[in-house]
């Protein structure tokens, strides 16, 4: 499993002085039952033992890189201490070096290899935005269940129970008369203490695991009575509302809310993109567009960043002072240095936002075509 502290701790990584491989990888299985992983990794070795035969690669201290060495020592973790539950790997290790470390989870992701000279992070945070943390409540009038969700998976089940009112009267007599009443009422308000008692726990679970979002499922009437329980905090939490027993299989519950939590999230971005493009048309604190996004960013400007999902643009950044540019410079126009390193654009604007706290939105390239592959709300 991952976190957003496996992406802090990454991106804050000191450059050990050797290049880093970074290996994600698709670890599903196809129609056939088979993972088809081995193909992709046969071919980035072919590519690498044919580098390394006419141009080889070095490390830092000029000796020829050990991919071979490398290769060998990935596969063999393949082997031994992949878990097949998972669907998604990546390996980041120290070609020549001693560092090697493997994060595997529960859903997939796009196959890429990259040496560069600190680990790339943008695969992994676009893992992590897509399947966010969210939390499940199951209810009745009697008792609470919540699970905690993440990255599609099951981490965690609490369930509590109402502890009930004594009742105030002898509700075993006759219906219809005024104990009938009565035990009516008694009811009632033992609903509200459970209720509130639930609603309590709730508020536990929110400020213990910090989920981005809630799905509160019961009876249409338990659940809006419910919710005049909640904190407004934890009510602004529910996404999505709708009928399931309190004790059905998770697994089946967590299939049916798939499609809507994939609906909702949709929504979402569509009414992102659409704040974005007014206001970029108004010229109202937007941007639209690789260089002014990345310039907005680097400036400490940007309130929510949307990129392209699996994207890949080419620029280069100044080895001195660090500034990224979309287009390949010979000199670095602040500071006049003429060393410039080939970097990947959108993996500089992903760290760039991490680091600033921005939100980020992945997008599909072609919805996003007319913002010209990357758009931001500024914060000023």
């Amino acid at each position: 499993m991952i976190s957003r502290q496996d992406l802090e701790r990454l991106i804050q990584r000191q450059n050990g002085g050797k290049p880093v491989l970074s290996l994600f990888l698709d670890m599903s299985v196809d129609s056939n039952n088979k993972r088809n992983h081995h193909v992709f990794l046969g071919q980035k070795r072919a590519q690498f033992e044919e580098l390394e035969g006419n141009r080889p690669i070095t490390t830092g201290n000029g000796n020829e890189s050990g991919m071979g060495t490398l290769f060998e020592r990935i596969l063999a973790w393949l082997d031994t201490d992949f878990d097949e539950s998972n669907r998604g790997v990546v390996i980041y290790a120290e070609v020549d070096g001693d560092w090697f470390e493997t994060l595997q989870f529960p859903v997939p992701v796009q196959n890429r290899l990259v040496v560069a000279d600190r680990p790339v992070v943008g695969p992994l945070a676009q893992v992590l935005k897509s399947y966010e943390h969210y939390g499940v409540i199951l209810m009745d009038r009697e008792h609470v269940r919540i699970l905690s969700v993440h990255l599609g998976t099951l981490l965690d089940e609490l369930e509590f129970h109402g502890d009930p009112l004594a009742p105030t009267t002898n509700h075993h007599v006759q219906a219809g008369g005024y104990s009938h009443k009565r035990f009516q009422r008694h009811k009632l308000e033992e609903m509200r203490h459970f209720f509130k008692d639930f609603a309590d726990e709730v508020e536990k679970f929110v400020a213990r695991y910090q989920p981005s979002a809630l799905v509160l499922m019961g009876t249409d009437q338990n659940v809006a009575r419910f919710k005049e329980f909640l904190p407004q905090t934890v009510a602004d939490l529910v996404i999505h509302t709708g009928p399931a027993p309190v004790d059905g299989p998770a697994a089946e519950i967590l299939a049916r809310l798939e499609p809507h939590l994939r609906q909702e999230q949709e929504r979402e971005s569509q009414e992102l993109l659409e704040q974005v493009r007014d206001r970029a048309r108004h010229d109202y604190l937007a941007t639209a567009g690789l260089q002014g996004t990345l310039t907005a960013l680097q400036e400490g400007k940007v309130d929510t960043l949307v990129v392209a999902r699996d994207g890949q643009t080419q620029g280069a950044r100044c080895s001195q002072c660090g500034f990224v540019f979309v287009r390949d410079v010979n000199r670095c126009p602040y500071d006049g240095n003429e060393t410039m390193e080939t970097v990947d654009v959108l993996e500089e604007m992903v760290r760039l936002a991490e680091q600033q706290g921005a939100d980020i939105q992945f997008a599909d390239a072609n919805a996003i075509a007319d913002l010209r592959g990357a758009a931001a709300l500024l914060r000023f």
